[in-house]
């Protein structure tokens, strides 16, 4: 893990590292997810990554496929 210390603005702004930035794929205009964790962490997101944890944990819960899922389900509302 690694640290950067930054300095928050009087209007509560913080610049986020060039380095973290191009890790990320963050480009001026773009949204990021903010998380303030259970042990009071601030934990920046891009969107993708949130949707790759997303997309995992339901892989990780789903051993087989979801649209075989909801077809299923579809089926068994028509009886």
């Amino acid at each position: 893990m690694r640290d950067y210390n930054v300095t928050i603005s009087e209007n509560g702004r913080i610049i986020i590292p060039a380095t973290f930035r191009r890790e990320l794929n963050i480009k001026p205009g773009d949204e990021v997810i903010l998380t303030l964790s259970a042990d009071n962490d601030i934990i920046i997101h891009s969107p993708k990554q949130s949707l790759q944890k997303l997309q995992n944990l339901v892989a990780s819960k789903h051993k087989k496929s979801l649209v075989d899922d909801l077809i299923e389900m579809r089926r068994n509302e028509d009886i």
